[in-house]
């Protein structure tokens, strides 16, 4: 067997001055014969700008121009989601309590009430004697209508800055000039409103309501139902609806007409806690709806120490039947203009100032007999 020697030749050692190595440069398959890979992509852009890839005479790269970074702008990493999110207020819960009633005008100085009391007294009858006449008597409950205004102005740069981000700032005005005259209307639906000699009242203050009574405390010492059994509890609402029985002379049937209990914010989660108090473990909230079961509940955050610190429940008759030629309803706040438009003024930018009113008249209790009212919760 014939065995060929192979021989293989030792890499001789060359050396390339800058211009051999500049023509090397830029050509991707010269280069690759010196084990050097580069894309012809690379090659290309080396001819086209030399400058960017030249070499002083020490053989280093020159100085660049910029600032060395790896960062990339925020606004390119940045997701908006769509939709905004609203701070929200305190919930409104006056037209719950106290329906409203559109009437009158904005110029209106007072809105009226009549009040009818039918008066006849029989007397034993006589030949000869005088004959009894029956009459009536009209009164009239007054309230004082109150104004108030706000306005949007519109200017072109803000306008078209917040439209940027897909606002639209017109929608956005008006959602804020209808909540805040909404909000001063549920505030004034509570608390009325002191125009000195006036007489605008509200829920909490009309001058027609009976007097609070104080609940009794409990074993342990307290008023609060926090601090009471569920029995306890249940004793303080079924004193209150005996008493609305009572007081409205019978005119108000609690076992059958539509009845509204009105506790503090967060005071109607008392009446679902069970414990000892009854056998059956029954909660007061389950003795209402198999008892009463026309009493709706409503909660309201004016009612939290609403009697000098104490907090307040309403228990009332919604309306009474055959009672007048009014609704009757127990109570209602009167709005003569909930937004009025007054006028709109262009100005010299290109916007616009838009003024807004609105009137309102407080609550009428126009049946006092059918709320009873409790404090000390």
């Amino acid at each position: 067997m014939e065995v060929t020697q192979l021989k293989f030749k030792r890499p001789q050692k060359f050396a390339l001055d800058a211009k051999q190595i500049e023509g090397l440069a830029g050509r991707a398959d010269k280069l690759s014969k010196l084990g050097i890979s580069v894309s012809p992509e690379f090659a290309a852009s080396y001819r086209v700008n030399p400058i960017a890839m030249a070499m002083d005479a020490g053989g280093a790269p020159t100085q660049g121009v910029t600032i060395p970074s790896n960062g990339t702008p925020v606004q390119f990493l940045q997701e908006f989601l769509s939709g905004a999110v609203h701070i929200l207020t305190t919930v409104r819960r006056a037209d719950k309590i106290a329906p409203v009633v559109t009437a009158g005008e904005w110029h209106l100085e007072e809105v009226v009430l009549k009040v009818m009391e039918h008066t006849a007294y029989p007397q034993l009858y006589s030949d000869h004697g005088g004959l009894p006449l029956v009459s009536f008597n009209t009164t009239y409950e007054r309230r004082q209508v109150v104004r108030f205004e706000m306005g949007i102005e519109q200017n072109p740069l803000s306008d078209a800055r917040s439209a940027a981000d897909g606002t639209s700032p017109q929608q956005e005005y008006r959602n804020a000039l209808a909540l805040g005259f909404e909000t001063l209307r549920n505030d004034i639906a509570f608390n009325g409103f002191n125009v000195g000699t006036g007489r605008t009242y509200g829920i909490l203050n009309d001058p027609n309501l009976p007097a609070y009574i104080a609940v009794p405390n409990g074993a342990g010492g307290q008023t609060e139902w926090s601090a009471k059994t569920s029995a306890e509890i249940v004793s303080d609402l079924s004193t209150a609806f005996k008493a609305l029985e009572i007081q409205s002379g019978g005119n108000v049937d609690v076992t059958a007409a539509a009845i509204e209990l009105t506790l503090p914010l967060g005071s109607n989660h008392e009446l679902t806690k069970a414990d000892s108090s009854f056998s059956n473990g029954m909660t007061a909230k389950e003795w209402l709806n198999e008892n009463y079961p026309n009493c709706t509940i409503v909660t309201a955050p004016e009612f939290i120490s609403a009697d000098a610190g104490d907090s307040v429940f309403y228990l009332k008759a919604t309306s009474v039947d055959n009672s007048g030629t009014d609704g009757g309803e127990s109570m209602i706040q009167v709005v003569p203009a909930t937004m009025r438009a007054t006028g709109s003024v262009p100005n010299a930018k290109g916007g616009s100032t838009e003024g807004y009113t609105s009137a309102y008249a407080g609550v009428f209790t126009k049946r006092a007999y059918a709320v009873v009212r409790y404090s000390g919760i």
